[in-house]
């Protein structure tokens, strides 16, 4: 990353050469006046902003166009540089704005070839009348704050030398497919497990236990696989280097969610809780909001960009959404014709005779910051684009390419339900909102002072044929989506008799149903224990939802725990009567002060590793640790096994699962010796479990070779906060994700937490990780991190008497102009 932020040099400029006027223009000025009265164009009528003491704007406008425009004003004004870099990203722009550097022009192709701006400006012509309205008010409120505001924009505009990007309905719809995006982690299941198929021996790929059932049919054959699926890792590769680069980390990309109905609440209506699971990163994905039209409410998370709430409750229902985990992405094996390469095979017929069709090409030039412009050629096939020419691979030979179909290609229109549900009145409004939308594949989760309560899954699935995880070939008809699963046939769950539903990312249906979803669920861990605990208690209140949603008990340690302890009591060789008397007496929390917790992972990672590597090769085993659900489900499995893969092929001796584990052990005592002191109480999980949050692209500048001194103390203790020590795990409810590969920071886990009580929705219970605002000076820059990592929460107040009642109001008062 030598060149990459040539930006930052900038930032050193105001420091050193305008230390305390570049300060107060730089960083001060543009802090907003939560008491001024500010003079638009494109308003008809006044419009109140009541700022809480948390920064949260609660929007009170007399007509739907005004509530908009002031929606687009306060996401502009607060989150303004996160909404530019997100368009950055969807446009494949990184190179035009930061400059001459392969690893961003190749980003730029990558970006570009999955199209996402391509798609948004199709889904455009599919909006209907009302989203169409709100679309076009919001962006113009985000227009008016940066052509009122040029001169005090954030300071990352300076640092980088760029202007704002004038604000469409486009860039909306472009932010709503990046999180479609985001959210589709199963195709990096699927490459990883081709990976290994591919390169491992047969019998040792068969002892992981991750391959799909030997009766189902498949697209290709062993002889037509090999090799060309190897040719997606360098795809994955740039995937995990964006995700880096923007502070998208973790691969547990999900959620929690739960309801119960008043049957198990005392207050006699529906609780709702829910919690995504992101990347974590300054200043968050989340922006809450109050908006009031004319006396109705709705309130909760927006992502700035998007002009609705996607989690949250209005004046008659609650909802909030787990990831399906949806298998909505494939990708096609494709021939081209060796007598003419712009055309390829679409069908090879039982006459023998070929059908072909072009390529569609789409030429693109990428403009790069001081350097020469690049040209880009991106073709299509019937199936989507040429993912294989971005990363050119000598495994594809004989005329063969890769291509990929993914439901975010689809035109679908999730504007329209967002509207719809933020202002239904009704449970039958609620569900005519919801066939429209398509992409990310989620399970709404949802509550109303009716009580009702139901889970609906909602998502644009393929119905295909085959094996659905391995190459498909794209000459085959058969082979190509048959449709998609009928949404009146997608799951649902509506009033069960228990009265609470569930989801954390796992299986959804039982094997009698008729269609394929996926097939890489999240670990049964946090479902597991979020079960047991509606399971065992009768009526909830607030208090009992928010000690679920920071519980960090591990049933997944739980499990394995006592086969450990049982192989370690066996043995003679060594001592291992600590590390015994911890485990045996850990209640399987990962709570700060346990030293258990460290002692399980530490040595997880190890029998991990011990098992595997030398059988694997370096490359093969870090690609297979990158997504921790695979690890995690194989280790469980391989545990009850004697597997061969537990001998390790360097030596010369066979080790057994005993032995891979006794010494596991040894190397994490001998870790956590040499890396936190010789006395087990220097042990604690805190000691290892941090978090910080940084800002995308600026804290990679500040780990660049080369950068200064001075640069790193701005970017750590400026622009981002931390570290701190945070409970938590990646296998419990309360997620912490780390990566395998450089433990045990936490990159991953609740991106807000959110409680709805249907009894009173005058207000709900929620919390951010980080804050509102993205300003590093602003008070609301990281001023509810404490309440996160204590697990605290506060009011967001829907009804104006208790708002003005409880919380600290400035209100800033937005008047037409001229």
């Amino acid at each position: 990353m030598n060149t990459i932020f040539k930006l930052l040099l900038f930032f050193l400029i105001l420091i050193i050469g305008f230390a305390g006027i570049a300060f107060y223009w730089t960083f001060y000025k543009p802090l907003p006046d939560y008491e001024e009265t500010i003079t638009l164009n494109g308003l008809n009528e006044s419009v109140d902003i009541h700022w809480d003491d948390f920064g949260v704007p609660h929007i009170y406008a007399g007509n739907e166009q005004d509530l908009y425009y002031a929606l687009g004003y306060v996401h502009a004004q607060d989150r303004l540089w996160q909404m530019t870099l997100t368009q950055i990203m969807a446009e494949g722009r990184f190179a035009e704005f930061f400059g001459d550097d392969e690893e961003l022009i190749e980003l730029d192709k990558y970006q570009r070839t999955l199209g996402f701006w391509k798609i948004a400006q199709q889904l455009v012509d599919t909006l209907g009348q009302d989203e169409r309205r709100v679309l076009n008010a919001y962006s113009n409120g985000v227009n008016a704050f940066i052509d009122n505001n040029s001169n005090r924009l954030p300071v990352e505009f300076s640092l980088a030398e760029i202007d704002p990007l004038e604000w469409t309905p486009v860039r909306s719809l472009a932010v709503s497919r990046l999180m479609g995006w985001e959210l589709n982690m199963g195709w990096w299941s699927e490459v990883t497990y081709q990976y290994l198929k591919e390169n491992l021996p047969a019998r040792q790929f068969d002892q992981l236990q991750l391959r799909f059932p030997d009766e189902a049919p498949t697209s290709l054959d062993d002889s037509e696989s090999m090799g060309y699926s190897s040719a997606l890792m360098p795809l994955l590769k740039q995937e995990m280097y964006k995700r880096r680069l923007l502070e998208m980390e973790g691969t547990h990309v999900g959620s929690n969610a739960w309801v119960v109905d008043g049957s198990l609440t005392e207050s006699g209506y529906p609780l709702l809780a829910g919690d995504p699971h992101l990347g974590l990163d300054m200043p968050g994905k989340w922006y809450e909001v109050h908006l009031n039209l004319s006396g109705r409410n709705v309130s909760g998370a927006t992502l700035a960009g998007v002009p609705a709430v996607i989690i949250g409750q209005n004046d008659h229902m609650a909802w909030s959404f787990t990831s399906i985990m949806s298998d909505d992405t494939d990708f096609y094996l494709e021939q081209q014709d060796p007598k003419d390469r712009g055309r390829y095979v679409v069908d090879s017929l039982s006459n023998g005779e070929i059908a072909f069709e072009s390529f569609e090409r789409v030429r693109e030039i990428i403009k790069v910051k001081d350097g020469d412009d690049r040209s880009l050629e991106i073709r299509y096939t019937q199936h989507g684009p040429v993912i294989s020419d971005i990363y050119p691979v000598p495994e594809l030979t004989e005329d063969k390419i890769i291509s990929m179909r993914w439901t975010g290609f689809e035109l679908t229109n999730e504007m329209k339900t967002l509207y719809n549900i933020n202002w239904a009145e009704n449970f039958q409004q609620f569900k005519d909102a919801l066939p429209t939308f398509g992409v990310p594949g989620l399970n709404f989760m949802y509550g109303d002072t009716e009580g009702n309560i139901a889970m609906y899954s909602v998502a644009k699935l393929p119905i295909r044929s085959g094996d659905p995880i391995t190459l498909r070939r794209g000459w085959d008809p058969d082979q190509n989506w048959q449709g998609f699963i009928p949404f009146d046939q997608l799951p649902r769950v509506i009033n069960p008799e228990d009265g609470w539903i569930a989801n954390a990312n796992n299986k959804l249906t039982t094997d009698s149903y008729p269609f394929y979803i996926a097939t890489f669920w999240e670990p049964p861990s946090r479902i597991e224990r979020i079960e047991q605990t509606l399971l065992n208690n009768d009526s909830f209140t607030y208090k009992e939802f928010e000690s679920l949603q920071n519980d960090s008990y591990s049933n997944f340690a739980a499990k394995l725990t006592p086969l450990i302890l049982e192989i370690l009591r066996d043995q003679e060789a060594y001592n291992f009567d600590l590390p015994i008397s911890y485990l045996e007496n850990w209640n399987f929390e990962y709570s700060m002060s346990s030293t258990a917790a460290s002692i399980f992972d530490v040595f997880f990672l190890n029998f991990t590793k011990n098992s595997l590597q030398d059988d694997f090769g370096n490359e093969a085993y870090e690609n297979f640790i990158h997504h921790e659900t695979i690890p995690v489900r194989t280790m469980t499995s391989l545990i009850e096994t004697e597997s061969s893969l537990f001998d390790n092929i360097n030596t010369g001796e066979v080790e057994t699962k005993e032995d891979i584990v006794v010494k596991s052990m040894q190397d994490a005592v001998l870790f956590l010796s040499d890396s936190l002191g010789s006395e087990p109480y220097e042990w604690r999980w805190e000691q290892l479990h941090t978090i910080t949050f940084e800002p995308p692209l600026f804290a990679q500048a500040a780990d660049a070779p080369g950068a200064s001194t001075a640069l790193k103390l701005i970017v750590n203790n400026v622009l981002s906060k931390g570290p701190y020590e945070v409970e938590s795990h990646g296998m419990s409810v309360n997620n912490g994700q780390y990566h395998w590969d450089q433990p045990f920071e936490m990159v991953l886990g609740p991106s807000i937490r959110r409680i709805s009580d249907l009894s009173d929705v005058s207000r709900s219970k929620s919390v951010l990780p980080t804050g509102q605002s993205g300003n590093p000076l602003s008070k609301h820059f990281g001023d509810q991190t404490d309440r996160w990592l204590n697990g605290e929460y506060r009011w967001l107040y829907q009804d104006s008497t208790a708002l003005f009642d409880e919380a600290e109001i400035q209100t800033m008062r937005l008047v037409p102009g001229e």
